[in-house]
């Protein structure tokens, strides 16, 4: 989704990342200088428009955001600018800009966040079991804390609890833990509630959850995953806390069809013809025993329409053909003219029966 205030689709995983929004922000910003117009695309527009994602949310480090003119050379100082900010990762390529006019207009921004777990987990020797909304039991690889380790484990006890509530009549529990408090300036935070309307009322209802928690005057005593407890009042043995997460991993690409192929409706774009030809994200997040990787990137390709030229590859009238090995230092070992139609197909219309 492009933000969070997006209505969530039932029964479906739901992934939002800040780059979608901070391509937009450059695009409103910096080019269009006033809230984007997009005629048939007003209400993911205006979302868009007051969804500003703030840079004191990401540390200067993380990620890089431009807009321009492909005729200012924006393309050359955004590859220059990740060159210099991410060598180690692949120069940005924008293969959708071959034919555009050099009045188009490019919005991208780029994210990458490597958040190292102090202390690895352990591996689920086990499959786990994986309930979806649709109650379809999968069997997941996972990571976690022995069940059996004492209080001196380092993976258990950088766990914090910051939510825990058990409903006492239908045995039910919504829970959330930071991976790892070591983790700075990012944290991973996990939460187990029931999904609101969008993934925004989702992240409030967890905050404020997590705010009353801290409240709570047992806090400090619930707040780590408790280890073995032996003996005490009835005696036996309480098992420790148990923590099992599924490991998670994808790089997808999406494609907002709700703005591609819309015109600007502001000035004085609307009067030259743009319209939005691209806007897509990619996400590639992993979140596994070590810790999270993610990394993201958001283009947005705005050329001008009247400038276009449809080419038409029809070959509609007398063509070559010829068939050679590749390179220049080659010669055919076919050749033909075609003149006419002899040698083709005919079309055939079929008699309505």
């Amino acid at each position: 989704i492009a933000t969070l205030d997006c209505p969530v689709p039932e029964h479906k995983n739901v992934i939002w990342c800040s780059t979608f929004q901070m391509a937009w922000d450059m695009l409103r910003l910096y080019i269009i200088g006033e809230p984007v117009i997009v005629p048939g695309a007003e209400n993911l527009a205006d979302s868009l428009n007051s969804s500003e994602f703030s840079d004191k949310n990401i540390e200067y480090e993380s990620y890089f955001a431009a807009a321009g003119l492909l005729n200012e050379g924006i393309i050359a100082e955004i590859q220059d600018e990740m060159t210099q900010l991410f060598p180690s990762e692949p120069v940005p390529v924008f293969d959708d800009i071959n034919g555009l006019p050099l009045e188009t207009i490019i919005a991208y921004s780029y994210l990458n966040a490597d958040i190292e777990f102090e202390y690895p987990f352990y591996i689920n020797n086990h499959e786990f079991d994986f309930q979806d909304s649709n109650d379809t039991i999968a069997e997941v690889t996972s990571f976690c804390v022995p069940s059996d380790a004492d209080s001196s484990n380092s993976a258990r006890e950088q766990v914090d609890v910051l939510y825990y509530n058990k409903d006492e009549q239908t045995g039910e529990t919504e829970f959330a833990v930071d991976l790892c408090t070591y983790t700075n300036p990012y944290q991973v935070v996990l939460a187990c509630v029931p999904q609101q309307d969008t993934l925004g009322e989702t992240l409030v209802f967890v905050e404020q959850k997590i705010f009353e928690f801290v409240q709570d005057p047992s806090y400090e005593q619930t707040r780590k995953l408790r280890p073995v407890a032996i003996g005490g009042r009835l005696g036996g043995i309480r098992p420790a806390d148990s923590l099992i997460v599924p490991d998670v991993l994808y790089k997808l690409t999406h494609h907002f069809t709700e703005l591609q192929g819309r015109v600007l409706g502001n000035q004085p774009w609307l009067d030259e013809g743009y319209f939005i030809s691209k806007a897509m994200q990619m996400i590639d997040f992993t979140l596994g025993r070590t810790g999270v990787v993610l990394k993201s990137d958001a283009q947005i390709l705005i050329p001008p329409l009247g400038e276009l030229e449809t080419r038409l590859f029809h070959f509609d009238r007398p063509f070559l053909i010829y068939v050679k090995k590749r390179g220049l230092d080659y010669s055919p070992f076919f050749v033909m003219w075609v003149d006419n139609a002899e040698l083709m197909q005919e079309f055939l219309v079929e008699s309505p029966e």
